[in-house]
């Protein structure tokens, strides 16, 4: 009788942990990595992203790596993609400012291409990071799309852009 109860018991504590997350906080309802449960909405983004990233031939930072060789004051230039008016209320420290169109390459003037090359300066074997707002936005692989045009060698996308960069609790500069 004892074997039996420590049996349902441990196969209540099993199925607590299989409901509850696999062991993570208890005491959040949803399940998934959407905050407002949009899983779908989440794959979709990514599945574009991965899909520019190969189209395009560019790489991916993490907005954690991202952050260290912000820390290690790596040689890099990092352009934030976003309207001025956002990058002045908070940007990765030493980003500057390039604005490109959200809806892709196609959208991009003449004038906003020659800007963006401009900031990247002459050293093709420069790192090149280009961000924008979230995984979602279209603005930072119409940035690494231009940089390796232009021929720079080592251009990388953060997925996260300045979303993930205040919500890892990170430093901005304004």
């Amino acid at each position: 009788m004892k074997r039996r109860i420590a049996s349902i018991i441990g196969v209540l504590a099993l199925s607590a942990l299989v409901f509850t997350g696999c062991g993570e906080d208890s005491t959040v309802s949803k399940v998934g990595t959407a905050p407002d449960g949009s899983e779908v909405a989440i794959e979709k983004a990514t599945i574009k992203y991965m899909d520019d990233t190969v189209k395009g031939g560019y790489k991916t930072v993490s907005t954690e790596e991202l952050n260290k060789w912000v820390e290690d004051n790596k040689d890099m230039v990092i352009i934030d993609t976003m309207p001025s008016d956002n990058f002045s209320k908070g940007h990765i420290p030493g980003a500057v400012n390039a604005e490109l169109p959200k809806t892709g390459m196609a959208d991009a003037t003449d004038e906003q291409k020659e800007a963006f090359i401009k900031l990247l300066g002459s050293d093709k074997s420069k790192t090149v990071v280009v961000y924008c707002g979230f995984v979602g936005c279209a603005r930072s692989d119409v940035g690494a799309v231009l940089a390796k045009e232009a021929g720079f060698e080592e251009v990388y996308r953060v997925p996260g852009g300045g979303v993930a960069w205040q919500e890892a609790g990170y430093e901005v500069e304004k």
